[in-house]
């Protein structure tokens, strides 16, 4: 077990050290409370807690999950291949009603 500054674990947390002291205070970082030295904190505890947070943080922004099903095959719908440029800008022109390609001169 080692020991470390609020100001060491504020650098790891990335807050200042006005923050560390009071996440401190409000005990939502691990520390223990020394005699002569003042608040100390826990280096391995706090690094787990750091990990666990970004791996939820990932978790829930649809990042990765502990399980991964492909649904693809099941919702995407055959095509037939790909479109040409001139497919894709006779669809782009009948949607906009605009002309999107220059035409040629006869």
């Amino acid at each position: 077990m080692s020991l470390i500054s609020v100001a060491e674990a504020a650098k790891m947390l990335d807050v200042s050290r006005a923050t560390a002291y009071r996440m401190a205070s409000d005990h939502r970082i691990p520390t223990v409370r020394m005699l002569k030295r003042g608040v100390r904190v826990h280096r391995e505890q706090l690094q787990q807690m750091i990990d666990a947070e970004a791996a939820g943080s990932i978790r829930g922004a649809g990042g990765v999950s502990e399980e991964t099903i492909c649904l693809i095959k099941e919702r995407t719908p055959r095509t037939g291949g790909s479109s040409s440029n001139k497919q894709m800008e006779n669809e782009l022109d009948a949607l906009l009603a605009l002309p999107t390609s220059r035409r040629q001169r006869q």
